[in-house]
């Protein structure tokens, strides 16, 4: 696994893009290292409640990138 970083460090690292889809894979592929990366924390004994926040606005951003896509279609 890679160093674990703080979430809020990924904020600015996270540039919106102008295609809603590329958006999209972009916000779930992040959701699924966030999962994967909380998972991997919680067996090791961390307090990952910050984590969980973060991934709770990723998961709501990511809706609204949905919800975006389909009123387009």
């Amino acid at each position: 696994m890679s160093e674990v970083c703080h979430p809020v460090e990924f904020l600015s690292s996270l540039r919106p893009s102008a295609d809603p889809d590329a958006r999209r894979r972009t916000l779930e592929d992040r959701l699924d290292d966030g999962y994967l990366r909380i998972d991997q924390a919680v067996l090791s004994g961390a307090d990952v409640s910050e984590w969980e926040s973060f991934w709770l606005r990723l998961l709501s951003e990511y809706e609204d990138v949905c919800r975006e896509i389909d009123r387009a279609a």
